[in-house]
């Protein structure tokens, strides 16, 4: 089964970059009451952003919090708070892919498996859920790191 998972993910959530300032893993609508506006979509924001979709091992490993946040643009000033996330670590010094999970924007609950990364690992967020100011929870789309 790991092995499996391995194969697939790769293929099925590799997330293309839209913009060269911010890493947008869709460009589709958050929720059906629209938190986002005029095709501005709430991402998951984490990495640097001369090269979308990658991130050096030693920054990645220095992180201590991850946030969602509206792109640079959006007319309003909104806060997001990430509720929960699923990340899989596989590639370089992991066999088969591991499984670890976020209950915040701290990234202490994985850090043991952070550790670990070095260039050739691939990290992706999943299943991420935030909560705005409006205090409804929803579920944002995920991103996919390549560590270098």
């Amino acid at each position: 089964m790991k092995i499996f998972l391995a194969c697939m993910l790769p293929v099925a959530l590799a997330l293309p970059a839209t913009t060269p300032t911010t890493f947008h893993a869709v460009n589709e609508p958050v929720h059906p009451d629209g938190v986002s506006g005029k095709n501005k979509t709430l991402v998951l924001n984490f990495q640097e952003k001369d090269e979308p979709g990658k991130m050096r091992s030693i920054v990645f490993k220095s992180q201590q919090f991850c946030r969602a946040e509206m792109p640079y643009d959006f007319e309003f000033d909104v806060q997001f708070k990430v509720v929960s996330a699923t990340v899989y670590f596989f590639g370089a010094n992991f066999t088969g892919v591991e499984k670890g999970t976020i209950s915040s924007n701290s990234l202490k609950p994985i850090k043991h498996l952070m550790d670990r990364c070095m260039p050739g690992t691939r990290v992706i967020f999943d299943e991420v859920k935030v909560i705005g100011p409006d205090k409804k929870v929803r579920s944002i789309a995920g991103m996919n790191l390549l560590l270098y």
